[in-house]
């Protein structure tokens, strides 16, 4: 049986976590808001799982979280590239010390443009779970 309550949380939890990426967003701290971004697909994943009545496994790969959750085949190549991307830049941001290097690439363009894309994915898994 769906623990509705399980399912809600974790959605709280990706809404804040948003919530916080567009609070670094604003303030130029982009390295923080992908990592946020990250964080917030993870965790609606999760409540899908949860919603799925599934186990929520410990791992923060996207690309994975979607295959466990048979949700894999609903994204495109293009999708799929920004999940892996962002899966990568949530390690790197944790561990790599050189924030020059990590900062590399990542303008305001590229911030918004994965705003739109979790947003848009939030969206959607939050639909799939009505």
């Amino acid at each position: 049986m769906v623990d509705q309550k399980m399912v809600q949380m974790w959605i709280d939890r990706a809404i804040y976590d948003m919530d916080t990426a567009k609070a670094m967003f604003q303030t130029g701290r982009w390295i923080y808001a992908i990592f946020m971004y990250q964080q917030s697909l993870e965790k609606c994943i999760k409540a899908l799982f949860a919603h799925q009545d599934k186990e929520i496994i410990p791992i923060h790969n996207l690309r994975r979280l979607a295959e466990v959750a048979s949700i894999i085949h609903e994204f495109d190549e293009s999708a799929l590239r920004k999940l892996d991307f962002l899966s990568n830049y949530y390690i790197n941001a944790r561990y790599k010390e050189d924030l020059n290097q990590l900062s590399k690439g990542i303008t305001e363009a590229v911030v918004q443009d994965f705003i739109r894309f979790s947003e848009g994915i939030i969206t959607w898994l939050c639909q799939k779970m009505k």
